[in-house]
């Protein structure tokens, strides 16, 4: 059964949002934790939901408030947790409806179209009208956070408020992609779960039952490309993903920067309509300098490892300022190419 869900800023075109999804495949660890907490009345009142964007960490978190609001579950061929369309506990969660339940997110703009760039403070404090208008009850109350990653300051403060003193059978499910941007006293009050990225057979799985109308040769192709991530597979679908990562890999491969090759492709990506694809072209190249540490690591040169992981945080953070003050994209993304071949330099010296 369909449901008709309000827009929301990370919406994949046709694609069932987290929130209307009847399966959880995937991170069975998680979810049993989850489970077994509860069993064991020994639910902490705020969970932190970590992990890589886009692998189900919000799936997840809807999940197990459908079973904590008495959704009916059922057996789903390969899933974690699954649920029956019928249930008017999944009709109301899928159209914010529920009266046990919150999701904060980014909001539509007041004025024209899209959505707000951050989670705002009034946004977090529709939790304190949700937890006042509900009252004290012997169901849980639960609001999910998604993501963390995306609240202002002021709202971060609010939401440490309210985990610094948590209403009576509050629950909070806070999703985290980046745990270093959150404040740490935030951190320190809730109990971090980690979500990993998914198994290739998993998250084909996943995008069958999410996207149907793919076909066996696309989701392969999208599942080797994808890093584990639903939401960037379907997002490199949509966008020529595969295409951008096919350009890219000779030009980080070479021995010096190629600026012809990535000047050009950088001029296509920078087309208006082809934000995504650009964003893809960011994601991939941050991708190889975390494997480039990683693969030092593994090699025991931790120097290298240290060099390439103070890279990918350092051009983390330069990017989200360049976003947020709406800096000319072609430029970023030709910093971000020369700052990897200088820090990769030292592949050839030997040579």
């Amino acid at each position: 059964m369909a449901f008709t869900t309000l827009p929301e800023h990370d919406d994949l075109g046709a694609v069932v949002p987290p929130k209307a999804r009847l399966a959880l495949y995937g991170h069975e660890a998680a979810f049993a934790e989850l489970i077994r907490a509860r069993s064991e009345k020994r639910l902490h009142h705020a969970w932190l939901l970590q992990g890589p964007r886009g692998i189900g960490k919000a799936t997840a978190a809807f999940a197990f408030a459908r079973l904590l609001l008495n959704a009916r579950t059922a057996d789903g061929e390969g899933a974690t947790a699954s649920f029956f369309s019928e249930d008017p506990v999944i009709r109301q969660i899928a159209t914010d409806a529920h009266p046990g339940l919150i999701h904060v997110t980014r909001a539509a703009q007041e004025r024209g179209s899209g959505f707000r760039t951050q989670i705002t403070v009034e946004e977090v404090r529709r939790l304190a009208r949700f937890f006042h208008a509900t009252g004290a009850s012997d169901s849980y109350r639960i609001a999910i956070v998604d993501p963390a990653d995306d609240m202002n300051r002021n709202a971060a403060n609010a939401l440490l408020k309210m985990l610094e003193e948590p209403p009576d059978r509050a629950l909070f499910l806070i999703v985290n992609h980046t745990p270093g941007r959150l404040l740490p006293t935030i951190r320190s009050r809730c109990r971090a779960l980690r979500f990993d990225p998914l198994d290739p057979l998993t998250l084909d799985r996943t995008l069958a039952a999410i996207a149907p109308t793919l076909s066996e040769q696309e989701r392969q192709a999208m599942v080797s490309a994808s890093e584990g991530s639903v939401r960037r597979a379907l997002v490199m679908e949509e966008h020529g993903g595969i295409e951008i990562v096919d350009a890219l890999e000779p030009l980080l491969d070479a021995d010096r920067p190629d600026w012809n090759g990535i000047a050009a492709l950088a001029d296509q990506l920078t087309l208006k309509g082809r934000e995504a694809s650009f964003d893809l072209a960011i994601d991939s190249i941050l991708s190889t300098i975390a494997k480039a540490s990683e693969a030092a690591l593994d090699a025991g040169d931790g120097a290298r490892a240290a060099r390439f992981a103070a890279l990918w945080q350092s051009e983390r953070a330069r990017i989200r300022e360049a976003v947020a003050y709406n800096l000319d994209r072609k430029q970023v993304l030709l910093t971000l190419y020369n700052a990897y071949h200088a820090a990769a330099a030292d592949r050839f010296e030997s040579a």
